[in-house]
């Protein structure tokens, strides 16, 4: 009995540490003057916002909001989505107002490429990230964030050896991906 005791009081503690255990999600990067890097799905180029969860666990943005006024007063709300541990969410701030989970987000706000006011709102309406006062002039398709560390692995070398083949039917199958594959008549180039 003291021994069941125990556990669940642990159990207890865990869970309540967990719960309590704040997620950081961040705005990690933005552009504010889009002129051709990242279209959204009606192929226009409006500025975009990326939020990034620097946390190990999954968050729900349910109640997290964005916003250009430095009130808090007029926040653009993000509905339910799930961002996984160390996953990335753009939204767009188009001014389109597009809030179905599952489908691309759009805020109901733009930025200015002159410089603003620009948060990420925690469900209990206090500032995850903030740019202020504002934040500098910007130049057309160049993103601003914060520094993060990068890892960078690279799979293939640049001027590794490289075969080709374009097939004329779908006579190789899958076999091509086996490893041992003889590739030797296919055409060889550098990557």
């Amino acid at each position: 009995m003291k021994s069941n005791f125990l556990y669940i009081l642990c159990v207890s503690y865990l869970l309540v540490f967990t719960l309590s255990a704040p997620a950081q999600v961040i705005i990690s990067e933005f552009m504010a003057d889009n002129k051709k890097t990242l279209a959204d799905e009606d192929n226009q180029f409006p500025d975009w916002i990326e939020l990034y969860n620097t946390s190990a666990t999954r968050v729900n943005l349910a109640g997290w909001a964005l916003t250009d006024d430095p009130t808090h007063q007029k926040p653009w709300f993000i509905p339910a989505t799930n961002l996984t541990a160390k996953g990335f969410l753009v939204v767009f701030a188009s001014g389109k107002n597009r809030s179905v989970p599952g489908l691309p987000l759009h805020t109901d706000f733009s930025l200015k490429a002159s410089g603003e006011y620009l948060a990420l709102l925690k469900p209990d309406s206090s500032v995850a990230t903030e740019f202020a006062p504002v934040f500098p002039p910007q130049y057309p398709d160049v993103s601003y964030g914060l520094a993060q560390d990068v890892t960078t692995n690279t799979l293939v070398p640049s001027g590794a050896l490289a075969r080709v083949r374009i097939p004329t039917d779908g006579s190789l199958g899958t076999t091509w991906t086996q490893i041992g594959f003889n590739d030797s008549a296919w055409t060889a180039g550098a990557t």
